[in-house]
């Protein structure tokens, strides 16, 4: 399993497309509290379900693993753990994840100049943006980091790059 992590705007959704769209990997769709974004689809980017209902499924020991950011729980279903799947992580969730077998974990790192400007190319509140860039800086510490199997920057190769690049490492040591 491939697990892309990185800061907010960093790249991972984009890379997570292309090695399903380019490569023959299967998107492992989350569940998440937060908010849908403009052009984002139930069951497709994730499973929108209400902090209520999240809090029952998990009461109920339907998660892997959660995690809270920016206010907004996320978590992964146990039935959909598979080889051969992409899923985008938290530091938090990437904790879980580490533990099993064949999972090879990717952090995606850009600069801050940059992401801000993809959150307001994609249409993202100011407000928001401003909350997601310094929350970030507590997320993404180094000590939350030390899961990761692999750093990739992301400020000046292609999106198109990373996710060959994702998938060589992968293919690689699996």
């Amino acid at each position: 399993m491939i697990v892309l992590v990185g800061k907010s705007a960093s790249g991972k959704t984009e890379v997570a497309k292309i090695l399903v769209k380019e490569f023959g990997y299967e998107k492992l769709v989350t569940y998440t509290t937060r908010e849908k974004r403009i052009k984002e689809i139930d069951g497709i980017d994730y499973n929108f379900v209400t902090k209520e209902e999240f809090v029952k499924l998990k009461e109920e020991g339907f998660f892997f693993e959660t995690a809270l950011y920016n206010d907004n729980y996320y978590g992964t279903a146990i039935k959909d753990i598979k080889n051969n799947k992409v899923v985008i992580l938290e530091p938090q969730g990437l904790k879980k994840y580490a533990k099993l077998k064949n999972v090879v974990s990717f952090y995606l790192d850009s600069s801050k100049e940059l992401r801000e400007k993809r959150m307001k190319d994609r249409g993202d509140d100011p407000i928001l943006i401003k909350k997601r860039i310094e929350g970030d800086d507590d997320a993404f510490s180094l000590e939350n980091l030390e899961d990761i199997n692999f750093v990739l920057e992301s400020n000046t190769q292609t999106i198109e790059f990373l996710a060959q690049e994702v998938d060589e490492i992968y293919k690689n040591l699996i």
